[in-house]
């Protein structure tokens, strides 16, 4: 993707998600936005580009969550090269079975945090906390990140987001 795109979303990440996607909010639960739109990067780059990305969403989302700085950007990073490898494996990738994976990977960096916070804090609810909060938010998560990869899937908006010399190498 385009250096100024990854730094207007940087910029505009933490706020967007914290402002206007609090009035999304179902029982306290609210969708990952983050997450979503790392997902859809990984798809459309590649692992190496997508796992650095993770991780600068992740560290911005510390920093402006004044949380363990550098744990949400390697789980971040875990989960943009997940999506990377699987853009790169995958043929159709605006489909939209391809979301599934994207809920499996919300449950699944949320199953890590949760057990990093029962190792270092000690006990944590973790099925209660998995069935009440883990998995509808992973399923919330899936939601949009169908509506945003419909919104990026749109020809007019990849071209906007590719770098050139990658829209070379792949018409080549």
């Amino acid at each position: 993707m385009k250096p100024r795109v990854y730094v207007i979303l940087l910029l505009l990440i933490v706020p967007f998600q914290a402002s206007l996607l609090d009035m999304l909010s179902l029982g306290g639960i609210k969708p990952d936005l983050a997450l979503a739109v790392l997902f859809v990067i990984g798809l459309l780059t590649g692992p190496v580009e997508a796992a650095m990305a993770g991780m600068a969403i992740g560290l911005v989302q510390d920093i402006g969550s004044a949380s363990l700085i550098g744990f949400s950007g390697f789980t971040r990073g875990l989960v943009g090269l997940a999506a990377g490898l699987l853009g790169s494996k995958v043929l159709d990738t605006t489909s939209p079975a391809v979301v599934l994976v994207l809920g499996g990977l919300s449950m699944a960096e949320g199953i890590l945090i949760s057990l990093f916070l029962h190792v270092t804090d000690g006990a944590v609810p973790f099925f209660s906390l998995a069935a009440g909060r883990l998995l509808p938010q992973a399923i919330y998560t899936t939601l949009l990140g169908l509506l945003v990869l419909r919104v990026v899937g749109n020809k007019n908006v990849l071209t906007l987001l590719k770098r050139r010399d990658i829209q070379i190498q792949k018409e080549l």
